[in-house]
């Protein structure tokens, strides 16, 4: 049916195509170089030393923080609509400029306003940044290797995300404040020169048939698929960066003092703790992105390789995270990384899989919508109902809510079955 594969006729590949590396080595740079001006707000605008440089009172800390994430639940979609219709390169250098003018806000403003508008600039910058790369992942991709493609943008990010924040860090002890975002806006406006020189087009040449069909697809959003790939999303989401980002500190506070732990003499405090044990979190979804993602290649049912992440690594996960014996726990905390990274891999990759070309986006916005909501909504949810519920049974819900998950992807994974064996019969 038109619209429905990603392999439909009305688009050819690149005339001069390129190795996948060529393309995602630039592609990643630009991805953790833009991500140095927000990641050091995570890492230092709480301290009320620094929100005082910046012209704010603690209070409102939080709201700017998350104020890029309530802007892209507006930007998502139409970031999808334009590269639905434009060619991706021009429209990733916009975003990374923007993303770089709202370091240069953070930078050289001062107070409530400068910073907010710098949040919201953000916002509309990574909504094009993100769809962008995707979209971008899938036009190299194919069936055999797309899954593996969208784990190697996946160990990017998540690169990005852990290199980033202790850049932004060392950048603020060793420039101050104000300086540390300055050589930051400096290294993303690097990676504007790098994506400008070494960064191609990917977006399929389209022949005149596609002129002719062009009004009628568009009106076609493949709505079932949308929505089936928003839920393990939005579910991952809201746990992962949502809940278990914003209690991990509670989390440790259960097995080690207050004061924190001693390693050969050296006292290390909570908070450093709860700050590296992050890390490796981040380094576990590092190692396990491309990993999974190959294996969903190898396998071919993608959904049913979602179904057992979401069940055993997540459900699992969770559920040995919430045992009060240190060991289990923190085998069940990375588990759940395991999840965090490998959800993100293949939800994409079924969209690659399953749409085609010039609808991609729109349907990537409308799920990368569904998970800016559940971590927003994550943190403010889980702090809320811990006073009330304690972690075990927090934790205990999250992989409860996670088996339910699995069960719908399994219900699809079936279906998933089915069609390929139409397929083979059809062959």
């Amino acid at each position: 049916m038109l619209g429905c594969a990603a392999s439909d006729s009305l688009y050819t590949p690149l005339k001069e195509p390129r190795s996948t590396t060529a393309i995602l080595t630039p592609l990643g740079i630009g991805l953790m170089l833009s991500l140095l001006g927000d990641s050091t707000l995570y890492a230092v605008l709480p301290a009320e030393a620094i929100a005082t440089q910046a012209g704010v009172t603690l209070a409102m800390v939080g709201l700017l923080l998350g104020a890029n994430r309530l802007a892209r639940l507006l930007f998502n979609n139409t970031a999808g609509w334009l590269y639905d219709r434009l060619p991706r390169r021009p429209l990733m250098l916009i975003s990374l400029a923007i993303g770089t003018c709202a370091t240069v806000f953070y930078a050289a403003g001062s107070g409530m306003g400068w910073m907010l508008a710098g949040r919201v600039l953000w916002g509309l910058a990574w909504s094009g940044l993100w769809i962008g790369a995707n979209s971008m992942v899938l036009d190299i991709a194919n069936d055999n290797n797309r899954g593996h493609i969208n784990g190697q943008l996946q160990m990017w990010f998540f690169i990005g995300v852990s290199v980033s924040a202790f850049a932004g860090g060392l950048f603020t002890d060793l420039f101050t404040y104000r300086g540390g975002l300055w050589v930051s806006t400096g290294l993303s406006a690097a990676g504007w020169l790098l994506w400008l020189r070494f960064l191609p087009e990917t977006r399929p040449v389209y022949g005149s048939e596609y002129t002719l069909q062009r009004t009628r697809i568009r009106m076609q959003i493949p709505w079932r698929i949308a929505l089936t790939c928003s839920l393990p999303y939005l579910v991952m989401r809201l746990i992962f960066a949502g809940v278990l980002t914003s209690t991990t500190i509670l989390w440790l506070s259960q097995f080690i003092p207050a004061e924190g732990a001693s390693l050969n003499g050296w006292a290390i405090p909570l908070a450093t703790l709860s700050g590296s044990f992050i890390a490796i979190r981040v380094l576990v979804s590092v190692v396990s992105a491309p990993l999974v993602g190959r294996f969903s290649d190898w396998v071919g049912w993608r959904w049913l390789v979602l179904a057992l992440i979401l069940l055993v690594s997540g459900g699992g996960g969770l559920w040995l995270l919430s045992l009060p014996v240190f060991t289990l726990s923190m085998l069940g905390a990375l588990l759940s990384a395991v999840a965090g990274g490998s959800i993100q891999v293949i939800v994409p990759t079924i969209i690659g899989d399953r749409v085609a070309n010039n609808q991609q986006a729109r349907v990537l916005g409308i799920v990368f919508t569904a998970g800016d909501l559940g971590s927003a909504i994550g943190p403010a949810l889980a702090l809320a109902l811990v006073p009330f519920t304690g972690l075990r049974i927090l934790y205990g819900f999250c992989a409860v809510l996670y088996g339910f998950t699995a069960i719908f992807a399994a219900f699809l994974a079936w279906g998933e079955r089915k069609r390929r064996q139409q397929n083979t019969l059809n062959v």
